[in-house]
């Protein structure tokens, strides 16, 4: 990494002339200056492997790897040379293609659930079309949602995303909390919110509303906090009890999907929803999702069935080229194995420093995607992950990014590593750590 500038404390200063100018610019045509709010307004010119250059010159080590998405590394060699090829064909949108049967029989024979698959081009796209399904199928209106979890940016999803803990009663029994202006106030009446991890909120749930749900929605890891783990048979239960009340089982697997195991969290952690949604990892950055799931719900689907499936850019041909490559290098599991151990490493030397220290850090790790914490607690749900201390992370982020790693300032976002991180990487993360944890204790 390039050398950086230092104050006379000693502490890292990045140059910022460049994106500064360009935000000035931004913000008369573009509403602040990006094109999504989970975006900071710093601007880049190119990235490659595990490392990502701005316009300022400044050379990081990406630990957010496209918010997931690149789990190869920026412009892996295999799948650039697919896209280019793909491209030369012609073929854009709006027709199907022997790719498109290729890349679905692909993820039929990867993931365990997936006994019939349609693709989407979002996230929120997969996660709006699956509860469609669901309603359909159990002629059913409401679902549940797990406190802190983001499933897209449509009305239903942003139902107590991130709430204020003292707007949403108790922890036991959240309240939902509509995410902002400009969604529906009627939503709270199909959107039933659970806390993560508690086995008897989602029993005494369900049965208070028997008969009234379609569906249960999570991501078996809650990484849309940073990242918060199932405990031991939570997830073998929350099948059981959905399947006792004839619940449609939903995993958001947008971002655990192919990172945990080749076939998702529900091949790890060996529990078979009834639907799951994919998306980032599976094209390595290029805009592809994917709804998937029993013959039975996705034949509703069909064209003449039930639930209309439309998308002009479902299934766009470049995007299913770097599927295409990317899954043939995701499908033994070494990809997998290699950045579960480097979080794993990096998990205890954080931990190592922080106990030298005396700083009650910590972070939790999986699949390759990590969150450092600035809490002495269990984080088991949404409730202890926001009871992080804030100014705490804020403090190491700053330090960590000045040091040439990039990471997000929120201190409930997850980060990640890709195939493409190696020993020198490794090593530059920790530096980075061991400063930002240095930072913490002198702040």
């Amino acid at each position: 990494m390039r050398d950086r500038e230092t104050r006379e404390d000693g502490a890292a200063v990045l140059n910022t002339e460049r994106s500064q100018e360009l935000l000035k610019e931004y913000v008369g045509v573009v509403p602040g200056g990006v094109h999504s709010n989970f975006r900071s307004p710093t601007y880049f010119e190119r990235a490659k492997g595990s490392h990502l250059w701005d316009v300022d010159g400044n050379e990081y080590v990406d630990c957010t790897v496209n918010n997931g998405a690149c789990i190869l590394g920026h412009a892996d060699p295999d799948v650039e040379e697919a896209v280019v090829e793909a491209v030369k064909t012609g073929l854009t949108v709006g027709m199907e293609s022997p790719l498109s049967l290729s890349v679905a029989r692909q993820l039929h024979r990867m993931i365990p659930s997936a006994e019939q698959v349609r693709f989407a081009n979002t996230g929120s796209e997969a996660v709006l079309k699956a509860l469609m399904i669901a309603r359909a199928a159990t002629g059913r209106e409401k679902f549940v949602k797990v406190e802190g979890g983001y499933h897209g940016w449509f009305d239903e999803a942003q139902v107590s995303v991130h709430p204020d803990p003292a707007v949403a009663g108790p922890a036991e029994a959240p309240q939902g909390v509509l995410g902002g202006k400009g969604v529906r106030a009627n939503t709270l009446d199909t959107v039933i919110v659970v806390p993560f991890n508690n086995i008897e909120a989602l029993e005494n749930t369900l049965e208070a509303n028997k008969g009234d749900i379609a569906a249960m929605i999570l991501e078996p890891v809650m990484f849309n906090c940073g990242c918060i783990l199932p405990q031991a048979d939570y997830l073998h239960e929350v099948r059981r009890l959905t399947d006792k009340h004839d619940v449609v089982l939903i995993f958001d697997e947008i971002i655990t999907g192919f990172r945990l195991a080749p076939g998702g969290a529900q091949e790890r952690f060996e529990v078979l929803p009834d639907m799951s949604v994919f998306a980032k990892a599976i094209a390595n950055g290029y805009p592809l999702s994917a709804v998937v799931g029993r013959k039975d719900l996705m034949e509703l689907s069909k064209p003449g069935g039930q639930v209309l499936y439309g998308g002009t850019y479902n299934g766009q041909y470049a995007a299913l080229a770097a599927a295409s490559a990317t899954l043939e290098k995701l499908k033994d599991g070494s990809v997998q194995r290699h950045v579960d151990n480097l979080t794993g490493r990096l998990a205890a030397a954080l931990q190592e420093k922080a106990t030298e220290l005396s700083l009650p850090a910590r972070m939790e790790h999986c699949g390759g995607q990590f969150q450092v914490y600035f809490n002495d607690q269990e984080i088991a749900d949404y409730r202890s992950a926001a009871a992080s201390n804030r100014d705490q992370y804020l403090e190491f982020h700053r330090e960590v990014l000045a040091s040439g790693v990039w990471m997000k300032g929120s201190y409930m976002f997850h980060h990640g590593v890709a195939y493409s991180h190696g020993d020198r990487d490794f090593a530059d993360i920790v530096a980075a750590f061991h400063r930002g944890l240095r930072a913490v204790k002198e702040s």
